[in-house]
């Protein structure tokens, strides 16, 4: 029997480890499968944040388009119109000209608040103060119900102030999409 024991062990070990090692090959391939399919996932999940990052400096880029361009605008229609009054002309038609600006304005404002990081948005919000500022002093002169500091001289200071705060809105926009620094031709 030590034969017949012999024999039959080894059959057992046999059987025993070609059946182990098939079970060893299929979790190796699940194994690998799975790792496979992590690193597509990775991949695809970076390329989607990828295109995520690029559609959203596109938004802001178009943003930041129209903003500076309407605020521009804005502020050259209210020096326009602080003009038509240091002058004496008839304030009508600027005054018209200044109201389709600022509902432009506004517009471009909103959409502003929405998509801008805080960084610019800083800056935003210290042009519309300037840019509400100029528009209400030259208001209420245009109305003849001045206050205190509503001259065409203060306006006037302001204005160049809202110039000045435009660039800086203008660099920190351009730090932001990261197109500031030394050009290579």
């Amino acid at each position: 029997m030590d034969s017949a024991v012999t024999g039959l062990l080894a059959a057992v070990v046999g059987v025993g480890g070609t059946l182990g090692s098939a079970w060893l090959t299929q979790r190796r391939g699940d194994t690998l499968r799975r790792e496979e399919w992590d690193r597509l996932e990775r991949a695809r999940m970076a390329e989607l944040a990828a295109q995520r990052q690029q559609s959203g400096r596109e938004a802001r880029q178009a943003a930041y388009t129209e903003f500076n361009a309407a605020a521009r605008h804005y502020l050259a229609t209210l020096n326009d119109h602080a003009h038509v009054l240091r002058i004496g002309g008839d304030p009508g038609e600027s005054l018209q000209a200044v109201e389709a600006a600022r509902v432009d304005y506004r517009r471009r404002y909103a959409e502003a608040q929405m998509i801008v990081p805080d960084m610019v948005l800083a800056e935003v919000r210290k042009v519309d103060r300037g840019l509400g500022s100029v528009y209400g002093s030259l208001a209420r002169v245009t109305r003849d119900r001045a206050r205190d500091g509503d001259d065409l001289d203060s306006v006037r200071t302001v204005i160049k102030q809202g110039w000045r705060d435009l660039s800086g809105t203008r660099a920190a926009m351009r730090t932001d999409l990261d197109v500031t620094g030394p050009t290579y031709d």
